[in-house]
């Protein structure tokens, strides 16, 4: 199944270490920016993204070990999402967690402000946008297997399912939130969305490798601090935003997130599926893998301050950014 290498050059490494971020950034937006999916016929071909931001991590961080605590029992791990595809004789001194941010492009994050419902052009890049990113998976791993390196994409895994859980409310086996920020691409905010520097509006999508990639600092202090409400800041925008009143002063309600997203769903779905050119993709729940079509809400990710950014401390509620 792949070509794996059991001891990489030396000067290959070394290249692929120095210019690390570069060379992933440029790969991981040629699939993006030149991929058909990116472009939205029913709005003049506009396109869903704009160029991705990419980290990586230790797959070997004991905070992989620590996600079974806050996201499942069952999130797995790293290393071993990796052994289970790698040949007996392949070398893995290192693993490494490729993490990318896909943010939606001004026009999209523009249509979803100061709305009661999401837009239809920013469902439209919701769901083709979802569709895509699944794409990317894909060929970022085979481009990577036809240089010779183990990669796998957790999220498409036979083994990743996305569940209900009496704990964690909704959960899964591989939180690409979690592996985003296990890689520093980002921190939490007050809705649960994680703030990167590209801000919230953002589908995020992760591969495990052993390709030798350097480790990119994570940072320190506290895993919310972007979000200005947790820093004492005033903000609290998410709150006002959230139709669904899920998002609060001590965090996300899941289930009232969910009831919203079902609403979404009911109002526009049968509309939508008829009359836009949605792409289809692949759903996991509890075990049963569909393929079909998926809307969002996204209302607490447009029209506040870290909508694009990550928002400084002088932004004023309410403040969007481009």
């Amino acid at each position: 199944m792949f070509r794996s290498r059991t001891r990489p050059r030396t000067e290959e490494a070394v290249t692929i270490r120095t210019h690390a971020k570069e060379w992933l950034e440029q790969a991981i937006g040629r699939l993006v920016l030149g991929a058909r999916e990116n472009h939205l016929c029913d709005f003049d071909g506009q396109a869903a993204f704009d160029a991705p931001v990419v980290r990586v991590a230790d797959g070997d961080d004991p905070l992989f070990e620590r996600f079974r605590e806050v996201v499942s029992p069952q999130h797995m791990l790293p290393r071993e999402i990796l052994r289970q595809y790698a040949p007996a004789d392949s070398h893995m001194p290192e693993v490494r967690v490729v993490v990318w941010a896909l943010p939606f492009t001004q026009a999209v994050r523009r249509s979803n402000r100061r709305r009661k419902w999401p837009s239809k052009l920013y469902s439209l890049a919701r769901n083709n946008g979802g569709a895509l990113n699944v794409e990317v998976r894909r060929r970022f791993t085979e481009m990577l297997h036809k240089d010779g390196w183990l990669a796998v994409a957790p999220a498409l895994m036979e083994g990743y399912d996305a569940f209900r859980s009496s704990e964690h409310t909704f959960t899964s086996t591989w939180s690409e939130r979690h592996a985003a920020y296990a890689a520093g691409l980002g921190k939490f905010g007050l809705s649960g969305c994680l703030i990167t520097p590209v801000g919230v509006s953002v589908r995020l999508g992760s591969i495990v490798t052993n390709m030798p990639l350097d480790v990119m600092p994570r940072g320190c202090g506290d895993y919310r601090a972007p979000c200005l409400a947790l820093n004492g800041a005033g903000c609290a925008r998410c709150i006002e935003r959230c139709p669904a009143g899920a998002i609060s002063a001590t965090g996300l309600d899941k289930s009232k997130c969910y009831a919203m997203r079902q609403a979404v769903r009911a109002r526009h779905m049968n509309e939508y599926s008829r009359t836009l050119r949605m792409l289809p993709a692949p759903i996991v729940k509890s075990g049963k893998r569909t393929s079909g079509y998926s809307l969002g809400c996204a209302l607490c990710q447009c029209g506040v301050p870290c909508e694009g950014r990550i928002p400084r401390a002088s932004s004023r509620a309410g403040a969007a950014h481009a």
